[in-house]
């Protein structure tokens, strides 16, 4: 008889000498000179190696469940009614055989071999064949423990709006992103370094320092040059944006702390647009709970009414009549001041907030609209920018039924903006609210155009009403002949599609021009004005009224 090649070890304890001699002799001479005998468990594990064993026991003698994780063959003087618990099996002095000795170690042998396939299964990512979160979080607390903390650096790592990679790829190409990302990062890494994955997207790299110090930084340089490379997903080129943020091991640091270093570190980079890193220091904990504090102060923003709306006029070229407004939310916090979008939308997003903010810009747009109306603007029409989370809110659709219906207002007067990646998406559930919007009378633009990846092809099927024009491209076209080139290509593009153009960003005489002469439709920018409040916009809006009267007279 021979072992399974997991066992390496037989180990007997038992005050009665008859267990040794009886199973000395039933072993075989191979087998015997492997079993070790020893009169309890703590007397025989100072003489064992690391090595896996199968216990073979009384019960007077059994050690703690907690102390041996062997597989258990308990030595019983009879029969028993029931198996015991807890064991692998049982031999009897009353039929103790060669065959029952031999089937009994089969037996521990092959369960144990089953466990230790289960346990590594349980510790492995199903998808990846890494590590995963309960696996890696055992595995950091030992290394730790064995260097007391120092020695290790941890890269917590995830990849930048994974949701919209799963909208625009699908799950299964999602699911192969995820594969590839893990074997690019697998084959970046060390021999003595650990990779992860601790969920959707996100990875964990343990990273040996003991030798080099400074080989943390250097290895988050180079993932950050491996993960900008394209991936691929059908045979198409897929790039990705990835958040790298990286934390070094210090004296006595635990391993719930050290993530949390990293994440910190992570949640810095993520404010950096493209695939970037940031090394965890003393004081981004102070940022982010300056980021936490921030994001509590917007809940109470929504209840407490600090928000408020500016508006920037939309100038047509052919009349110079002001004919729209976009709708742009400020927040005026009480100890920072007047807040711009981007101070807060992107915390808005993360948190889910970015729903109700929504629907308070919604409301609020409507309100001010139906005020502007009372006033004898009537031609304007309000244009909103929402985050495509929005589109995916099932409650869009009734609670701007409901909001039109309060207000008064014609379903023609609203327009939302969607950027062309959001546009691009177009999951079912999106197309089917925008497509009952639109029956409804309520308009879409195409925001940022020539930002994204619209092909002619898509631009005639995507449900808009209008192109704007990315201001980029507006404020480069009078020093560079590319995106003058570019500009006039685009309003062409989108007047072919018989869609009307807006050009963003509009600052000085020359650009308004240009835009002109290329056939542009409506400019918006600092030069006709700047977002103002409701309260600064009525008095603008009745003086160009005034001025368009006194120019058409001379």
């Amino acid at each position: 008889m021979s072992l399974s090649p997991a066992v390496t070890h037989l180990l007997l304890l038992a005050r009665e000498p008859h267990w040794a001699q009886r199973l000395g002799e039933l072993l075989g001479p191979r087998l015997a000179a492997r079993l070790i005998t020893a009169p309890n468990w703590e007397a025989a594990s100072s003489l064992l190696d690391e090595r896996p064993g199968i216990l073979l026991c009384t019960p007077q003698c059994r050690p703690p469940a907690a102390a041996c994780n062997w597989p258990l063959v308990l030595l019983l003087d009879n029969e028993p009614l029931s198996p015991p618990r807890d064991a692998s099996d049982w031999l009897s002095s009353d039929h103790l055989t060669r065959d029952a000795v031999q089937r009994c170690l089969r037996y521990a042998c092959e369960r144990f071999s089953l466990q230790q396939r289960l346990q590594r299964l349980a510790g492995r990512d199903a998808l990846t064949g890494v590590i995963n979160r309960q696996g890696f979080q055992a595995l950091l607390n030992a290394r730790l423990a064995e260097t007391g903390g120092e020695g290790w650096s941890l890269v917590h790592l995830d990849i930048d709006h994974f949701h919209q990679v799963n909208e625009r790829c699908g799950h299964r190409g999602g699911d192969s992103l995820i594969q590839q990302l893990a074997q690019r990062l697998q084959e970046s890494i060390g021999l003595g370094d650990t990779l992860s994955r601790l969920g959707s997207d996100e990875f964990a790299i343990l990273l040996d320092v003991r030798g080099e110090p400074s080989r943390g930084e250097r290895m988050v340089q180079l993932l950050q040059d491996e993960l900008s490379a394209a991936f691929e997903v059908e045979g198409q080129p897929q790039l990705l944006s990835c958040s790298l943020g990286l934390a070094h091991g210090l004296d006595g640091i635990e391993a719930d702390l050290l993530l949390s270093h990293a994440h910190i570190a992570l949640q810095q980079a993520r404010s950096v647009s493209g695939t970037s890193y940031r090394i965890f220091d003393a004081r981004h904990l102070e940022a982010g709970r300056s980021l936490a504090d921030l994001e509590a102060d917007l809940r109470r923003a929504l209840r407490r009414d600090e928000l408020e709306l500016h508006y920037q006029p939309r100038l047509a070229l052919d009349s110079g009549a002001i004919i729209g407004l976009e709708a742009l939310v400020r927040w005026r916090h009480p100890q920072r001041g007047l807040l711009q979008p981007q101070d807060f939308i992107p915390l808005a997003e993360e948190s889910g907030l970015i729903i109700p903010l929504g629907y308070w810009v919604i409301d609020r747009a409507l309100r001010d609209l139906q005020l502007l109306q009372g006033q004898g603007h009537l031609a304007l029409h309000m244009a909103v920018n929402l985050s495509f989370q929005q589109f995916q809110d099932s409650l869009l659709l009734p609670t701007l039924q409901r909001l039109f219906r309060e207000r008064g207002l014609p379903h023609d007067c609203f327009e939302f903006e969607l950027t062309e990646t959001a546009m691009m998406r177009r999951s079912s559930h999106v197309l089917s609210t925008m497509q009952a919007l639109r029956e409804l009378g309520v308009r879409f633009s195409l925001d940022d155009f020539g930002t994204g990846y619209s092909s002619f092809q898509h631009l005639a099927s995507l449900p808009v009403s209008l192109l704007k024009l990315d201001k980029g491209f507006v404020q480069r076209m009078t020093e560079q002949a590319t995106d003058r080139r570019l500009v006039r290509a685009m309003i062409n593009l989108a007047h072919d599609l018989e869609l009307p153009v807006v050009a963003e960003g509009v600052e000085n005489a020359e650009q308004l021009a240009l835009l002109r002469q290329f056939g542009a439709d409506q400019v918006q920018g600092y030069l006709i004005s700047q977002a103002q409040p409701l309260s600064e916009l009525s008095p603008f809006l009745r003086r160009h009224a005034l001025n368009r009267v006194l120019q058409a007279q001379r």
